[in-house]
């Protein structure tokens, strides 16, 4: 899990859904904003995980790998696509360290 200070707050949140840039990867959607801390969070709709159980640890699985990675780029939320259903952590974490040099890039 992220310690609390580098996940988006429900002000951020709406900052970035306003006016943060799309990137969309095999498994996510990231929206994000230049910031100069980094804050991340991830999202799992229901229509993809219908229990809160599955919901939870599919969002826990996102932290620990962004845990491991420690990005320093801005802040920004994942959207989890239906694709990440039954994926391999290593197959997440290549496709999390691909968005992170898409945002760098642009």
């Amino acid at each position: 899990m992220l310690p609390k200070n580098k996940r988006v707050t429900k002000d951020i949140f709406q900052t970035i859904m306003k006016k943060g840039n799309i990137i969309s990867g095999s498994f996510f959607v990231f929206r994000y904003i230049k910031q100069e801390y980094s804050q991340y969070a991830f999202v799992v709709p229901k229509k993809i995980a219908k229990t809160a159980v599955k919901r939870n640890s599919m969002r826990r699985v996102g932290y620990n790998i962004l845990r491991t990675i420690n990005p320093q780029l801005n802040a920004g939320i994942f959207f989890y696509k239906k694709e990440a259903l039954g994926v391999s952590l290593i197959e997440i974490k290549k496709d999390i360290i691909s968005i992170f040099i898409k945002a760098s890039v642009k």
